[in-house]
This record gives C-alpha cells, sequence and structure tokens, in this order.
C-alpha cells in the first residue's frame, strides 16, 4: 500500500491554524527542507491571519537557506538566479564580509541593469560578448569586473544543472591594455610632504586645523610600502622600537562593511600578506611620536585613529589626501595613496633585487611585484657595453 507523496524539497503543506486561547493562534504545517528532512514549522501571533502571515515569513526563509537555486530553471527570470548565486555567496564562510560587499555592489551596478529582463537561458554567448563590449567601452576594470561577476553566476547554474555548460567560457578574451607600474619622483614626495605639513594650518583658517595624522599615516606608508588599511590597523602590539632595526607587525587590515562600519580585519588583504617589516629611522620616528600620546597599558589601540578614538575610515583619509595633492599641484596626476607602495617596491627591486620587494610587499610571487608595483629600471647601465666591447673588430 502507498503513503502519501513525499514534498517536493523546499515545499510545504496545508496549513493548519488553531486558537490556543484567547488572542493566541498557532499555524502550523510540514515543510520539507534542504536536507531532505520533513519538518513542522509553527509560528504564534495574536489573531489567525497575523499567524499565518508569520509561518509564510518562516516558510520564505527556509526556501533561501541551504537550497538556493533548487527551484530555478533554464527558463527562470535570470534575477533569480542571481539572487540564487548572492544567497549562497553570502553563505560562504572562506569569503570575507569585505569581498560579499563587493560582490553585492557589482551586481546591482553592473551585471542586473542590462540582464534584469532576460531568462536564464536567454543570457547567451553573443549577449555576453555584446554586454561585455559595451563595458569595454566604459573602462577596462569595468568589463573585467563584469566578467567576473556573470562568470561565477553562471559557473553556479551550470553546478545546479540549470543550464548545460557556461557560456562565458565560449566568450572572447579580453586583452589588457597596457600597464607600466609609475613610482613617485623625490620631487613629488617633497612636495607631497609639504603639503601634508601645511595642511589646515595656516592662521585665520575656519573650521578645526589637522592633528597631523594623515602627515603622519604617508610617512609610515613611504617607509614600510604598506596598503592604507594595513597602515591604519597598525596597533601598539604590532610595533617594536627596540628591535635593530625596528619593526612592525603587519597582521590586519581596515575593512568597511555595510551594515557593520569600519572595523579591524584580524588578517590582512590575504593571509599570505602577514609579515614583519623593518623599518627606516623616519617612519620608526613617526610611529615613536605616535606611541607617545598612547596608554602603554593599552596594548590593542591603534596608533592612528579618529577624534574619538574609533579606526580611521579609510575613504576619509583618502579624501584628505585628494585634497593635499591639489594643494601639491599633482592633482590629475592618478597618484594615490598605493602610489607609495608602487613607490618602494621600486626602490628595493632596484636596489635589492625584485624578490626584495616581494617580501617586503607581502607578495608570494615576484610577478605580481613585477606587474604592478615595480616601475621598470630604464637607467642605461655600462656593464653591458663593456661585455659587449668583446665583439670589437682587431685592431
Amino acid at each position: 500500500m502507498s503513503g502519501r507523496p513525499r514534498l517536493p524539497i523546499s515545499t510545504f503543506g496545508s496549513i493548519t491554524t488553531v486558537k490556543l486561547g484567547p488572542g493566541r493562534f498557532r499555524a502550523t504545517t510540514v515543510f520539507r527542507d534542504w536536507d531532505g528532512q520533513s519538518r513542522q514549522v509553527g509560528a504564534t501571533r495574536e489573531s489567525r491571519n497575523a499567524a499565518q502571515a508569520a509561518l509564510k515569513t518562516e516558510l520564505a526563509a527556509r526556501m533561501r537557506v541551504g537550497g538556493v537555486g533548487e527551484s530555478l530553471t533554464a527558463s527562470s527570470p535570470f534575477p533569480l538566479l542571481a539572487a540564487a548565486w548572492m544567497e549562497d555567496v553570502l553563505l560562504d564562510v572562506d569569503r570575507v564580509q569585505g569581498t560579499k560587499d563587493t560582490y553585492q555592489r557589482a551586481l546591482r551596478v553592473l551585471v542586473l541593469p542590462y540582464f534584469e529582463n532576460f531568462t536564464i537561458r536567454e543570457v547567451t554567448v553573443g549577449r555576453i560578448e555584446l554586454f561585455l563590449r559595451e563595458q569595454r567601452v566604459q573602462s577596462y576594470t569595468r568589463a573585467k569586473h563584469s566578467r567576473t561577476i556573470l562568470g561565477m553566476i553562471l559557473a553556479f547554474a551550470t553546478r545546479r544543472e540549470i543550464i548545460p555548460r557556461n557560456p562565458m567560457k565560449e566568450t572572447s578574451r579580453m586583452k589588457s591594455p597596457p600597464h607600466t607600474p609609475k613610482a613617485l619622483t623625490i620631487d613629488q614626495i617633497a612636495a607631497i610632504r609639504l603639503a601634508a605639513r601645511e595642511w589646515r594650518t595656516e592662521e585665520g583658517r575656519m573650521g578645526p586645523r589637522s592633528d597631523g595624522q594623515v602627515r603622519d599615516i604617508i610617512e609610515v606608508m613611504l617607509g614600510t610600502a604598506t596598503r592604507i588599511g594595513e597602515v591604519l590597523a597598525i596597533r601598539q602590539c604590532d610595533v617594536d622600537l627596540d628591535a635593530d632595526p625596528p619593526r612592525v607587525n603587519i597582521s590586519g587590515t581596515l575593512v568597511v562593511h555595510n551594515k557593520s562600519g569600519v572595523h579591524r580585519q584580524e588578517h590582512p588583504k590575504t593571509h599570505e600578506s602577514n609579515r614583519v617589516i623593518g623599518m627606516p629611522p623616519f617612519a620608526a620616528e613617526v610611529i615613536r611620536q605616535r606611541l607617545a600620546l598612547l596608554d602603554p597599558e593599552d596594548a590593542e589601540h591603534l596608533i592612528f585613529y579618529s577624534r574619538v578614538g574609533t579606526p580611521l575610515a579609510p575613504y576619509n583619509v583618502r579624501r584628505t589626501f585628494r585634497e593635499i595633492l591639489r594643494n601639491a599641484g599633482l592633482e590629475g596626476l592618478n597618484i594615490t595613496p598605493h602610489s607609495f607602495r608602487r613607490t618602494g617596491a621600486t626602490l628595493l627591486a632596484n636596489e635589492l633585487g625584485m624578490q626584495a620587494a616581494a617580501d617586503m610587499l607581502g607578495h608570494t610571487s615576484t610577478s605580481t611585484t613585477k606587474a604592478h608595483y615595480a616601475e621598470p629600471d630604464r637607467t642605461v647601465k655600462s656593464a653591458p657595453a663593456e661585455v659587449m666591447q668583446r665583439l670589437a673588430p682587431p685592431r
């Protein structure tokens, strides 16, 4: 004798509502969870309708957990696939929140506006090609991010067997534009330093005067070739000024999350970026002055902090840095705080070799350092000419 057919995954049976007492109603049903188990789900509220509405809200939430995308087919609207993929990303414990925020923003701004009216099967190779070409007209970076996000969504659909293949794999490769890393010149560094010292210090200026922190941040970035988030995440306990040379442990970075604001992440951009850096005297002296402002017992206190003791937001530091560049007459030259990192990488590569630069920057290989950070040394060397002289004709 056959029993009642099992519910499909992420579906529920009929809803039963009973009165428990004055002003108390409970709505219940059986829901088949993403793991295949059927469970009774209920909600209690002050009225019959309220109990049923609360139960349906709970059921909708359960449908999104674990079994994301189970009910999608190739005929489903593309936005539903994108939402299912995003739900899957948010459940990924191996991705940091900052990456998840970036994916959400790129999906909303870059991909959905173009594909929101298509079904999944209508996202074809030809349409993707056209989409990426339109994005490439605006910028290579925009097209690259668009390709990455859309490719991950379609790969998710392939893994869930919603589509038989990922059409992104059949699209044309994008050729990256020529890029040569550019270090700051000595004159540019001097102009930035002068403008940073003088920023908001003039007599009679309205508003708060500069506390000198951005000036000091510039010096530490120059001396350590670190990322801006790494510098802002340095704590009192990360510094050893008694060592020879003085050193700083780069063990975190500041990140900005959509919901929780600015906070210190307990590792740098990548786990491989954890490193201990020897500091030149000029950077160590700046940090020594910053430490003098702190309670020696508060080991976890950040070296750089806001007027109320909270972490400095990287975007606020970048905004101040842009004003300093404008005062230095360097606006429009594509100089950012990251330029100090490239400058340090270039100096180290030229003087000590590419491996030394990669170690200082926390790169796992010299290829990234060479391609994106160290400006090629174009000075003419005499040694090759001396060697080639051996080919001279006999006299």
